[in-house]
C-alpha cells in the first residue's frame, strides 16, 4: 500500500514537471499570444483593407453594333462605360499601347439569343471586374429581350423574384433548429485543430523521450520510477498543456466572436464597404454566430484529450527507438498515415455525416479524433456511435500504453543503434 502510495506521489511529480517546465517555456507563451492575435488579423484585416482601400476610378470602351446594350450600360453607369466608335482593331492597338484599360465588343446578334460579349484587357481586370462586367451586360440584355417581346411588368417582376429558401433540421426531441453552414465550418475547424495538436504535441513527447535519452538523464530517473509510470507521466503532463492552451484559445476565440460583428457592422455603417443590395442588413445581426450546444465543446476536449493519448504514446515509443530525429522517419510513417488519412474523408462525411461510410471511418479509433467532431457539429450522433466510439479509443490506448511502455522499457536504455519495426516488436513481447 505504501509502495502504490510512493509511486503515484512519484508520477504525480512528472506529470507537474512536465506540465510546469513546458508552461513556463518560451516557445509556449508566444504560440499561446500569437493564435488569438493570427485569428483577430484574420477576421479584421480583410474588412479594414475594404475599407481603407477606395476602388481607383476605371473605364471600359464600348463597341457596340446592337445600338441599344451599350446605350443601356452608359445610362446605368456613364464613368464605369463610354460607347466608342472606334473599330476592334484599333481599340486592340490602344490597348496595347496602354492608352485605355479594356473595352467590350457586342456583336449584333446578341439580341437574338446568339453570339457572345468578348472582353478584352490588358491583364488588369480581376475576378469582380470581370463578374460585373458579366452581370450588366446579361440585366442590359434581358430588359431588352423582353421589351421587344413587350413583357407585361408582373412578369418582369417574377422573372426578377428570388426564391427564398430556409433550412431546418428536426432534432429527435422534435424541435426545430436552423441548419446553417457554420456549423459544417466549425466541424472543420475543430478537426484541423485536432490534426494540429496530434502532430505538434506528439512531436513534443517524441523530443523530449529523445533528449532524456541521448543526455542519460533517463537512467538516472528510471533507476527510481518505473518506465510505465515515466511514460504516463509524460503523456499525463503534455496533455494537460494542451488542455490550458486550447482553454486560453476558446476563451479569447469566445471574445472576439463576440466583438467582431458589431466591428465589421461599423464598418459597413460607415459607408465604405462596397454598396450594398437593397434592403441589405448592415447591423451586427447580419454577423450573429448561432448558439452552440455546450455538448459539443465538452466532446470536442474528450476527443481531443483520447485522441492526444493515443498518438502520444505511439511518438513516445518512436522517441525512446531513436537517438536522432533524422533517424525517426520510418518510425513515425504509420503514425503520420494514420493521422493524414482522415484529413482525406473530411469532406466525404462532413457532406453525408449520416453514411455508413461515414459512421465507420468515425468510430475508428484512429481516425475519431478528427473525423466525430466533425459530424458532431454538423449532426446529432447516436448515443451508441458516440460512447461506443468512446469505449473504443481508451480500450485502443489502454492496448497502445501498455505496448509502448515495453517498448519504452528497453528503448530508453539503448543507444548508438537505430531499432526497426521487427525489433520493436520483439521488444514488445519479450518484456
Amino acid at each position: 500500500m505504501t509502495f502504490d502510495l510512493i509511486q503515484k506521489e512519484k508520477l504525480f511529480l512528472i506529470i507537474q514537471r512536465e506540465y510546469l517546465t513546458r508552461l513556463r517555456s518560451k516557445i509556449f507563451i508566444v504560440t499561446t499570444i500569437l493564435a488569438p492575435v493570427v485569428m483577430i488579423l484574420l477576421l479584421i484585416l480583410p474588412t479594414l483593407i475594404q475599407t481603407m482601400t477606395a476602388e481607383r476610378e476605371r473605364q471600359f470602351l464600348v463597341y457596340d453594333e446592337t445600338g441599344e446594350v451599350g446605350s443601356g450600360l452608359v445610362a446605368n453607369d456613364s464613368i464605369y462605360y463610354k460607347l466608342t466608335s472606334d473599330a476592334p482593331d484599333e481599340l486592340r492597338t490602344r490597348l496595347i499601347n496602354g492608352s485605355i484599360e479594356g473595352y467590350l465588343v457586342i456583336p449584333h446578334e446578341i439580341l437574338d439569343g446568339q453570339g457572345k460579349v468578348t472582353f478584352f484587357h490588358g491583364g488588369t481586370a480581376g475576378m469582380t471586374v470581370t463578374s460585373r462586367i458579366r452581370s450588366d451586360v446579361q440585366q442590359i440584355v434581358r430588359d431588352i429581350r423582353l421589351d421587344r417581346l413587350d413583357t407585361p411588368a408582373e412578369v418582369r417582376a417574377i422573372l426578377a423574384d428570388r426564391v427564398q429558401t430556409e433550412n431546418l433540421t428536426i432534432t429527435a426531441e422534435g424541435t426545430e433548429e436552423a441548419d446553417s453552414g457554420f456549423f459544417m465550418l466549425l466541424g472543420f475547424v475543430m478537426g484541423f485543430i485536432i490534426y494540429g495538436a496530434m502532430f505538434g504535441y506528439g512531436a513534443v513527447i517524441m523530443r523530449s523521450v529523445m533528449e532524456e535519452k541521448t543526455s542519460r538523464i533517463v537512467e538516472v530517473i528510471a533507476s527510481s520510477v518505473r518506465p510505465f509510470e515515466l511514460l504516463m507521466g509524460k503523456v499525463t503532463g503534455v496533455a494537460l498543456l494542451g488542455l490550458t492552451q486550447f482553454a486560453i484559445w476558446a476563451a479569447a476565440g469566445a471574445g472576439i466572436m463576440m466583438i467582431a460583428g458589431p466591428i465589421m457592422a461599423l464598418f459597413m455603417e460607415s459607408g465604405a464597404i462596397h454598396e450594398q443590395p437593397v434592403g441589405a442588413s448592415t447591423d451586427a445581426a447580419a454577423f450573429s454566430i448561432p448558439s452552440i450546444d455546450p455538448f459539443i465543446w465538452i466532446s470536442f476536449v474528450l476527443f481531443f484529450l483520447l485522441g492526444f493519448l493515443i498518438y502520444s504514446s505511439l511518438f513516445a515509443a518512436v522517441g525512446s527507438a531513436v537517438d536522432q530525429e533524422s533517424d525517426s522517419q520510418q518510425l513515425q510513417m504509420p503514425i503520420i498515415m494514420l493521422i493524414i488519412i482522415p484529413l482525406m474523408f473530411l469532406f466525404p462525411v462532413s457532406d453525408d455525416p449520416a453514411s455508413t461510410l461515414s459512421v465507420v471511418l468515425s468510430m475508428v479509433p484512429f481516425f475519431a479524433p478528427i473525423l466525430m467532431p466533425v459530424r458532431m457539429a454538423v449532426i446529432q450522433i447516436p448515443f451508441w456511435q458516440l460512447w461506443g466510439t468512446v469505449l473504443l479509443m481508451i480500450l485502443t490506448f489502454v492496448v497502445l500504453i501498455w505496448m509502448s511502455a515495453r517498448i519504452y522499457r528497453t528503448g530508453i536504455l539503448m543507444y548508438g543503434k537505430k531499432a526497426g519495426f521487427r525489433e520493436l516488436w520483439k521488444w514488445v513481447r519479450e518484456n
